[in-house]
Parts: structure tokens; C-alpha cells; sequence
């Protein structure tokens, strides 16, 4: 996960329990540590982006990376799912270029 980019468009990361996880290796082999709150980030505007793992601890749940504004969880400004590192990296991709600036 590239913290630099999130940190270049203004964010401050606020949680990060993803980091630590090794990325190197199928998710499977790490659902023990896979839970709805792994990271968050704030931004400027009321903006925040919170990744999650959904179900928590359950091999066959996903990433869900979701953009927050002005803190209206129930209706995210984008949302999007991701099985993998590749795709949680995508997805991270496409919720900071939804950010407004």
C-alpha cells in the first residue's frame, strides 16, 4: 500500500493495522489477522478513506475500500471490493482519484 501517495494528496493517516500484514503471500494464509478495521485515512473536506476486511477473519471475505464524505457512512461516496493485494491496490487507486480536491 503506498501511504507516500495518500500523504502527497493531503491525507493523514489516522489507523493503520495493514501495514504490518505481510503482502507477499496470499490472503488466505493471513485471515487470522483480516478484520473490518485495518486502515483509515482523512483528507481534507471531510473526506476519508477506510479499508476493511468483510467478513472479518472469513477466507472467503474481501477488502472493501470505501470513500466517506463529510462522515455519511451510510451512503459512501465510492465503495469498491478487492480479493487480492493487486486488486486492494487498484481499488485504492480509484477511491483517492474520487477525492475531492
Amino acid at each position: 500500500m503506498d501511504t507516500k501517495k495518500i500523504i502527497e494528496l493531503g491525507g493523514t493517516v489516522t489507523f493503520d493495522d495493514i501495514s504490518h500484514l505481510n503482502q507477499l503471500i496470499d490472503t488466505s494464509m493471513i485471515v487470522d489477522d483480516l478484520k473490518e478495521d485495518l486502515f483509515q485515512a482523512v483528507f481534507p473536506h471531510d473526506q476519508l478513506i477506510d479499508i476493511g476486511w468483510y467478513p472479518e477473519f472469513c477466507e472467503n471475505g474481501t477488502f472493501r475500500v470505501s470513500l466517506i464524505k463529510a462522515y455519511d457512512w451510510e451512503h459512501p461516496a465510492f465503495s469498491e471490493k478487492a480479493k487480492s493485494w493487486t486488486e486492494l491496490n487498484k481499488a485504492i487507486s480509484n477511491a483517492l482519484n474520487k477525492l475531492e480536491k
